[in-house]
């Protein structure tokens, strides 16, 4: 059901949530294709140049679209993610492999300021004393204030696996979907599809959409998953 998806997204994101949904696809596709090509060209062992995929997809959402009036730009310390129609736009590489499964996946482990502050409301006495107003009215914007969508993907340097958002809220560490729409999916004979996940379990498909292949030896070393 198609229609249902196009709902959510013009619901969530307004008039511009169509161009949104297909550019963030094609956004996480090319960010992907490129660092892998590079840590490929590398020949390094370690997975040190893919591990920026993280913060090249961050950077180039606010690349994108920061310009345009209908999105805020929203600042923490070094980072800038987007807000739109009041929902804030958040990347996240839950996973390197195609098992993974995002509502599995600790979404704060290393107790991020950052993340904790996206789905918690701040003391405001207390972020004045402790980093000032200036950055008070920074982490304001953030924390309490939006709802979130969270644009989830997992990946490698050997393919990218799946891509999906939702809008979600934190439930003991682990996010909780109140609906989720699948813009990629390597895992079923490696084509890529659109369907939706909500909560009721109803899934329907939307369609192909272009796959990615690349032919490169995997590097099983740690990295940040962002």
């Amino acid at each position: 059901m198609q229609i249902k998806s196009n709902l959510w997204v013009q619901e969530t994101f307004g008039p511009v949530g169509g161009i949104l949904r297909e550019g963030l696809l094609k956004l996480i596709l090319e960010c992907h294709n490129n660092l892998a090509n590079a840590q490929d060209v590398s020949k390094q062992k370690h997975e040190g140049i893919y591990g920026n995929m993280s913060r090249r997809v961050m950077e180039g959402i606010v690349e994108k679209w920061g310009d345009l009036p209908e999105f805020k730009v929203i600042k923490h310390r070094e980072y800038k993610f987007l807000a739109i129609n009041g929902v804030i736009l958040f990347p996240w590489r839950y996973g390197k492999d195609a098992t993974c499964k995002i509502e599995s996946c600790d979404f704060n482990p290393r107790g991020s300021r950052l993340r904790h502050l996206l789905f918690e409301k701040g003391d405001e006495s207390q972020l004045c004393l402790d980093l000032g107003s200036e950055v008070l009215n920074q982490l304001q914007d953030v924390a309490g204030k939006y709802d979130v969508v969270i644009v989830g993907y997992a990946s490698s340097p050997s393919a990218l696996y799946n891509i999906e958002w939702g809008e979600a809220i934190l439930d003991n560490g682990f996010l909780d979907f109140s609906f989720r729409e699948r813009l990629f999916d390597n895992n079923v004979s490696g084509v890529g599809s659109m369907d939706i996940i909500a909560v009721n379990n109803e899934a329907f498909d939307a369609g192909p959409i272009p796959y990615l292949q690349l032919e490169i030896q995997e590097d099983l070393s740690e990295e940040d998953n962002g």
